[in-house]
C-alpha cells in the first residue's frame, strides 16, 4: 500500500484495534462466563459455554432494547450486563447447594496451569500473528462478497440505533423489517472504532480468543479435567490428560477449515460465531450424560442446554441444522443409559418414553408450521462434483486441505499429519464407550460433507441449509476430530507415544530423558503448526491484501483514499449512486456517507432501485426517467471507478453483476466533485 493511503486508513490506530479486539471478546464471552460459574460448572468448561449463552444473552437483549425504545449504542451495554445478572442470580437460586463431590472438584496445580498456557498461547498466537502480518492497516476492510453486507450491517445499526434479529437491518433492505441474524453486527457495533477497523477486531477475537478458549474448555471436560480431585496414585494420569489438552490446542492453530477460512475467504461471520457456540452445547451435552442424585442440577444443566443451543441458532439459523447433526449421538446414548437407570424405578421408563415421544412431536409440529421454509431452503440449487467428487471431498476433510478454491501453500503432507492422527483417534474411540458419541458425531458429518461433495441425487439436498457449500459443513467434521485427538492423548494411544519418546530420548543419550522426550512433544506439536502458517497468510492475504485479493477487488488504494475523504467533501446529506462491485457499497461502513445500493444484492423487484440500473445511462437524455428515481431516491451524487485490473491484483475488478450500467459515466448532466487516479466522486447536475 502507498503511504498516503496507510496513513490515511491509520486514523483508526492499532491502539483502537486492540481495545475493540478485548470488547468484542470480553461481550461474547464474560456474560456467558459468568451465568455458566453462577450455575456451577467448573471453570475451563464455563469458557466453552460463555459464547453459546454470551449469544443468547446478546440476542435477547437486542430485541428487549429495541421493545423498550433504546437506542442500542449506547444502551446496549446496560441491558446486556442486567440481563447477565438477573440470569446468574437465577441459576444460582436453581441449581442451590452443590453436593460435597462437586465441591472437590479437581484444580490445576502450578505445573499443570503452565502447560495448559503454553498450548493456549499457540493456539491464540500463531492466527492473530498470521492475521496482523497481513493486514494492511487496521483500517482496511475485508474485500469479499459477504463482507460488504456486514461492514453496512454495522453502520446501520449505530446509526438506526437497533441491534434486532427482527428488522434491525432494514436499511439494507430497502427499509423492509426482515429476520437476520444480527448477533455478530450488535457486538461489532458496540466496539470502538469505525465499522471496517471494529469489523477485523471481530475476526481478530473469534479466530484467536473465542475459539481457542472455547475448545480448552471442550478438551478439559472430554479428558475428564474437571472430573473429581484425583488421588495422589492418579497425579500421573492428571498431568497426561492435561498434557493431551495442551497438545491438541496447540495443533489447532494449524487447522484452517475453521476458524480462519469462514472468518477470510468466505466472510461468513455470523456463521462462524454460531460454530464457535457449538463447544458450549456439546460441553453440556456430556454433562447431562453424567449421573447426578441434585434434581436441581439435572434441571439446571437442562436450562443451560436449551438457552445454549438457543444462542447458536440465534447467532445463525444454520445453526439448527448443525445441532441436528451433532445432537444425535449424545441424545440416543443419553436416552439409552436413562432407560437403564430407570429400570429400577416404578413409571421410570413410562416417564422417559413419554417425553421422548412428547419431544418428537414438538418437533414434527414445528416441522410442519415451518414447511414452506423448509421446503425453500432444501431447495437451493449447486453445481454438484460428480462420482469423482466423492474421493476428492473426503480426502480435504480428512487432511483439512480449504474447500474454497485453490490456496497456495496448502502442503498435503502436514494435512496427512492431521488426518493421520484424526483416523487414529477414531479406531481408538471405538473401543471406548464414553468416546463412540464422539466418533459417531465425526462420521455423521463426514458422511453429510462427502454427500455435498459428490454426485446430484435426491440425498444430496439434505446439505441445502448450508448452501451446498462444503466448506461451511467442514467445522462440523473438524470439531469432533479434534475432541478425539485430545481424548486419545489423554488414554492408552498418548501413554504409548510418550513411552517411544522416552525411550528415543533415552537412546539418544540426554542426561535428562524426560526433558529430552518434553522437547520432542514440543517439536512434533509446532513443526505442523509452523508448515500451515504459509497457507493461513495465502488466506487472509486473498480478502485483506490488495494485490492478493483472490475473488475480485472491490476497492482500489485509489478508490480508498477517495471514500476516506468522501465525507470532508461531500454535504451531511448527500446519497451516493454507484456500482457495488466497484467498491460503492463501502461508502457507508468507511467514508460515513448514505449510498442507494449498501449490498451487492440486487434490490426487490418493482422498487426504483430495481429499475435505476437499467435508466441510468440515459441520464440527461429526452424522455428518461432517471431523474424521476434520482429524485424518488434523493439521489444527487455518483461515484465511478474504471480500473477493470484493480491496480494491477491477481484478480483483477470484481465481476460486475446487475450493476454494470452503472459503471457507464453519461455524457452530460455530471459535474466533477473528486477525484483519484481512475476513482472519481460526481454531483448529478441534470435533475437541478
Amino acid at each position: 500500500m502507498t503511504a498516503s493511503v496507510a496513513a490515511g486508513l491509520s486514523g483508526d490506530s492499532g491502539w483502537i484495534l486492540t481495545a475493540a479486539t478485548l470488547v468484542v471478546a470480553g461481550l461474547l464471552l464474560v456474560p456467558g462466563w459468568i451465568v455458566g460459574r453462577a450455575a456451577r460448572l467448573a471453570a475451563l468448561p464455563s469458557l466453552a459455554v460463555a459464547p453459546a449463552l454470551g449469544s443468547a444473552i446478546i440476542a435477547a437483549a437486542e430485541i428487549l432494547a429495541h421493545t423498550l425504545a433504546l437506542p442500542w449504542l449506547p444502551w446496549g451495554w446496560a441491558v446486556i450486563a442486567g440481563l447477565t445478572a438477573v440470569l446468574a442470580l437465577m441459576a444460582r437460586l436453581l441449581v442451590g447447594t452443590p453436593p460435597e463431590r462437586a465441591r472437590r472438584a479437581t484444580s490445576q496445580g502450578r505445573a499443570e496451569w503452565a502447560i495448559l498456557a503454553a498450548g493456549l498461547t499457540v493456539a491464540v498466537a500463531v492466527p492473530a500473528g498470521v492475521i496482523l502480518s497481513v493486514l494492511p492497516g487496521p483500517g482496511y476492510p475485508a474485500q469479499v462478497f459477504d463482507a460488504t453486507f456486514h461492514l453496512n450491517a454495522v453502520a446501520a445499526i449505530r446509526e438506526g440505533g437497533n441491534a434486532s434479529m427482527l428488522g434491525g437491518l432494514s436499511a439494507l433492505y430497502s427499509g423492509r423489517a426482515v429476520y437476520y441474524p444480527t448477533v455478530w453486527h450488535g457486538v461489532v457495533a458496540l466496539a470502538p472504532g469505525s465499522p471496517a477497523p471494529v469489523s477485523t477486531a471481530g475476526v481478530l477475537a473469534l479466530t484467536a480468543v473465542v475459539w481457542p478458549l472455547s475448545l480448552l474448555g471442550l478438551f478439559a471436560r472430554a479428558a475428564g479435567l474437571d472430573a473429581a480431585r484425583a488421588s495422589e496414585t492418579d497425579r500421573v494420569r492428571h498431568r497426561q490428560r492435561t498434557c493431551a489438552v495442551a497438545v491438541v490446542l496447540a495443533l489447532s492453530a494449524a487447522v484452517v477449515g475453521f476458524p480462519l477460512l469462514p472468518m477470510t475467504a468466505l466472510a461468513v461471520w455470523p456463521y462462524a460465531l454460531s460454530v464457535a457456540g457449538l463447544p458450549g452445547v456439546l460441553v453440556l451435552y456430556d454433562q447431562l450424560r453424567q449421573e447426578t442424585a441434585s434434581w436441581r442440577l439435572r434441571l439446571t444443566l437442562v436450562l443451560l442446554t436449551l438457552a445454549a443451543a438457543g444462542g447458536v441458532v440465534a447467532a445463525h439459523g444454520t445453526g439448527l441444522f448443525n445441532l441436528a447433526v451433532l445432537s444425535p449421538p449424545f441424545l440416543v446414548n443419553l436416552l439409552v443409559s436413562r432407560w437403564r437407570r430407570c429400570a429400577a424405578r416404578r413409571g421410570g421408563r413410562a416417564l422417559l418414553v413419554a417425553g421422548a415421544v412428547a419431544s418428537v412431536l414438538v418437533l414434527v409440529v414445528g416441522a410442519w408450521g415451518m414447511r414452506a421454509s423448509l421446503a425453500s431452503v432444501l431447495g437451493y440449487q449447486r453445481p454438484a462434483g460428480g462420482v469423482g467428487g466423492i474421493v476428492a471431498t473426503l480426502g480435504q476433510a480428512l487432511i483439512d486441505l480449504p474447500m474454497y478454491g485453490a490456496v497456495p501453500g496448502a502442503s498435503v503432507p502436514v494435512g496427512i499429519v492431521f488426518g493421520g492422527l484424526t483416523l487414529g483417534a477414531a479406531w481408538s474411540a471405538r473401543a471406548q464407550r464414553d468416546q463412540r458419541p464422539w466418533l459417531v458425531m465425526w462420521l455423521l458429518s463426514l458422511l453429510l460433507v462427502v454427500l455435498v461433495g459428490g454426485p446430484q441425487w435426491a440425498g444430496r439436498q439434505l446439505g441445502a441449509p448450508w448452501y451446498l457449500q462444503k466448506a461451511r459443513i467442514l467445522p462440523l467434521v473438524i470439531l469432533p476430530a479434534l475432541v478425539l485427538m485430545a481424548q486419545a492423548g489423554a488414554g492408552r494411544p498418548g501413554r504409548r507415544l510418550w513411552g517411544l519418546l522416552r525411550r528415543l530420548a533415552s537412546r539418544v543419550g540426554g542426561a535428562r530423558p524426560q526433558r529430552a522426550a518434553v522437547a520432542m512433544l514440543a517439536a512434533l506439536v509446532l513443526l505442523p503448526v509452523a508448515a500451515r502458517v504459509p497457507l493461513e497468510r495465502n488466506l487472509v492475504a486473498s480478502v485483506y491484501d490488495p494485490q492478493r485479493i483472490k475473488y475480485g477487488t472491490l476497492l482500489t488504494e485509489d478508490a480508498l483514499a477517495l471514500i476516506e475523504r468522501s465525507r470532508s467533501v461531500l454535504p451531511q446529506d448527500a446519497v451516493v449512486l454507484g456500482a457495488p462491485s466497484r467498491g460503492a457499497a463501502h461508502l457507508w461502513s468507511v467514508g460515513g456517507v448514505h449510498v442507494v445500493y449498501p449490498t451487492r444484492d440486487q434490490t426487490a423487484p418493482g422498487t426504483p432501485g430495481a429499475t435505476l440500473p437499467s435508466a441510468w445511462p440515459t441520464l440527461g437524455q429526452k424522455g428518461s426517467r432517471t431523474c424521476a428515481l434520482l429524485n424518488q431516491l434523493g439521489v444527487r451524487y455518483f461515484y465511478s471507478s474504471s480500473d477493470a485490473t484493480a491496480a494491477g491484483s491477481v484478480a483483477g475488478a470484481a465481476p460486475l453483476r446487475w450493476d454494470a450500467p452503472l459503471t457507464r459515466i453519461p455524457s452530460e448532466g455530471l459535474e466533477l466533485v473528486d477525484s483519484q487516479g481512475s476513482t472519481s466522486l460526481w454531483r448529478i447536475t441534470a435533475c437541478d
